[in-house]
C-alpha cells in the first residue's frame, strides 16, 4: 500500500526535478536496486559496479526530487555516518492541473470575505462621519439640503440615516453580484474544458 499519492503538474518544479534525476541510465540502475531493500552509497556502488563520486551524485538528485528517502543513519567501523536509502512508498501521478467547482468556491472565498469585511468596515465609518457632520441632529449635505434628522441612540451616538444604510447595502449586494459572475464566468470556462 502506498503511503501518498503526488499529483505532478507538466512542467511543474517537481516534475522537473524528478526528469532530471531519473534521466541517467545510472539513476535507474540505483532505483533498481534500492527496490528490494534500503542500501548505502557504497552497497549500490559496489553491487552496480560505479565510481562511489557517482553514485553519491545520483542518489543526491533522487533524494532532492523526493523520489527516495533516507530510511536509517548507522556508523561505520571508522566512525563516519551512513545513510541508508529506500524508495520512497509512493505513486506520481503525471497529469494537467486539475480544476472543479469546489476549487472555485475556495478561490473565491477569500475575496468574499474582503468585501464582507469592508462592508463592516464602511459601517463602522460612517457612523462617525454621520456624528461629525451633526449639527443640531440634523445632517447636512454639500449642497445644503437637510437630510432626514438622525436619531439619537444611547449617549451621544447617532444612527445611521437611511440613505447610509442604502449605501452599505449596495455595497455588499454590488460586491457579491461581481463574485457571482466571476464565480459563472469561471464555471463555464471549466465546463467547456471538461468537454
Amino acid at each position: 500500500m502506498t503511503d501518498e499519492i503526488v499529483f505532478l503538474e507538466p512542467g511543474g518544479e517537481q516534475a522537473q526535478k524528478i526528469a532530471r534525476a531519473m534521466a541517467s541510465p545510472t539513476a535507474g540502475d540505483l532505483l533498481r536496486g534500492l527496490a528490494d531493500a534500503p542500501k548505502s552509497t557504497t552497497a549500490l556502488s559496489d553491487e552496480l559496479h560505479i565510481p562511489l563520486t557517482t553514485a553519491k551524485y545520483h542518489l543526491g538528485n533522487l533524494l532532492d526530487a523526493g523520489v527516495i528517502e533516507v530510511v536509517d543513519t548507522r556508523w561505520s567501523a571508522k566512525g563516519r555516518e551512513v545513510k541508508l536509502y529506500a524508495l520512497k512508498n509512493q505513486v506520481l501521478i503525471v497529469a494537467p492541473q486539475r480544476k472543479s467547482a469546489i476549487g472555485l468556491v475556495k478561490k473565491y472565498a477569500a475575496t468574499l470575505g474582503i468585501f464582507v469585511a469592508g462592508t463592516a468596515l464602511l459601517s463602522l465609518y460612517l457612523p462617525s462621519l454621520s456624528q461629525r457632520e451633526t449639527a443640531n441632529d440634523l445632517v447636512f449635505m454639500a449642497a445644503g439640503d437637510a437630510m432626514p434628522p438622525a436619531t439619537r441612540i444611547a449617549g451621544d451616538a447617532v444612527a445611521l440615516p437611511p440613505m447610509m444604510h442604502e449605501f452599505v447595502t449596495a455595497f455588499f449586494l454590488g460586491g457579491c453580484l461581481v463574485l457571482v459572475a466571476m464565480m459563472l464566468y469561471e464555471a463555464i470556462n471549466w465546463r467547456k474544458e471538461r468537454n
